[in-house]
Formats: C-alpha cells, structure tokens, sequence
C-alpha cells in the first residue's frame, strides 16, 4: 500500500493553516489596537496634567501680579506722602497751585505703573490659559482615538473572520461535501501503511 498522503488531507490542512492563519491575525489586530488605545490614553494623560501646569501657571501669575500691584501702590504713596512733606518743608500750600499738580502727577504715574503690572500678569495668564485649552483639546483628541482603535476592533476582526471563513470556503475540496470523516480515514489508513511498510 501506498504512504503517500491523500489530496482530500493536503488540502484540509491547507484549510486548517489557513484557519490558524486566520487566528494570528485576529489576535494581532487586537494586541495592536489595545496597543495604540493605551499611547493614546497615555498621550491623553500627559495633554491633561500639561493643562493643569497650565493653569497653574496661570493662577501663579495673577496672584504674582497683585502682589506686585499693591506693592506698586505702597511705593507710590510712600513717594507721595515723602513730596507732600518736602513741599511742606518749603513753607507752600502743598494742596493748591504747582505743589498740588506735581503730587497729582506723581499719583497718575504710580497709578499707571500700577495698571501696567496688573496687566502684564493678565496678560502672561492668558497665555497659559491658551496653552491650557489647546492642551486641553489634544488630550480630548488623544482620548477619541483610544476609543476609537478599540471601538474598530469589532469590524476588523469581523473582517478577518469573514475573510478566512472565505478563504476556507473557497478551499474546501468540492468532494468533500458531507463527507468530512474522510479526514479521519485518511489518516488512519496512512498510518496502518506505514506500519505494514515497517513490517516488510
């Protein structure tokens, strides 16, 4: 008797390498989409702690700027309080006439110094701010695509598993039809040939 293997066994194997083949990819598919959801989340992570910095930031500089404010005001009424005195001094009016413009002109410009800080740190916080909601908007994009790799997975796999059942269905030897115990009989029989082909 013959050792050689039947074409009906050839061609199920094919089929069941196909079928493994099959298997791999679907697990491939979700090992690599539970890969991009996870740098995905991580990146959505990074996005909002740099949002919270942001913010931060932000807050830091406003408090900075109405620390530096006020003291601008103390300095000005000090310098005030000190011109008050020398005019005084001088033995004037200091609440009428030339003495009363400089001190007013003297309030306008501490006063305008003191605007001026507050809104350069307005200024500076709006640009966190900014920088907080662009970031913010990143770690919003970042979460979408993590959802969205593992939200895909279903239909890819679903591909795949339509695509090897295909492949399956396209490679099932067309006598083989309700009669799959061949299989079996094959291989019983290849091996019962190589055991009487050790005997002789």
């Amino acid at each position: 008797m013959s050792g050689s293997i039947s074409a009906s066994t050839v061609a199920m194997a094919s089929l069941a390498m196909t079928a493994a083949g099959t298997v791999m990819s679907v697990a491939g598919q979700a090992q690599q989409a539970g890969a991009q959801a996870g740098m995905a989340n991580y990146q959505a992570q990074v996005a909002r702690n740099n949002q919270m910095v942001a913010e931060w930031n932000a807050q830091r500089d406003l408090q900075q700027g109405r620390v530096d404010e006020q003291n601008q005001r103390l300095k000005s009424a000090a310098l005030l309080g000190a011109q008050r005195a020398a005019l005084a001094s001088q033995g004037g009016d200091v609440d009428s006439g030339s003495p009363l413009d400089l001190q007013a002109d003297t309030a306008r410009a501490g006063e305008y110094d003191a605007q001026t800080i507050r809104n350069n740190a307005a200024l500076k916080a709006y640009g966190y701010r900014v920088q907080a909601a662009n970031t913010g908007a990143d770690a919003n994009l970042d979460s979408y695509k993590a959802a969205d790799a593992m939200a895909s997975l279903p239909y890819g796999i679903g591909s795949s598993l339509l695509g090897g059942a295909s492949s399956i269905v396209r490679g099932w030897p067309s006598g083989m039809a309700g009669s799959t115990y061949n299989l079996g009989n094959d291989l019983l029989r290849t091996a019962g040939d190589r055991d009487l082909n050790g005997y002789n």
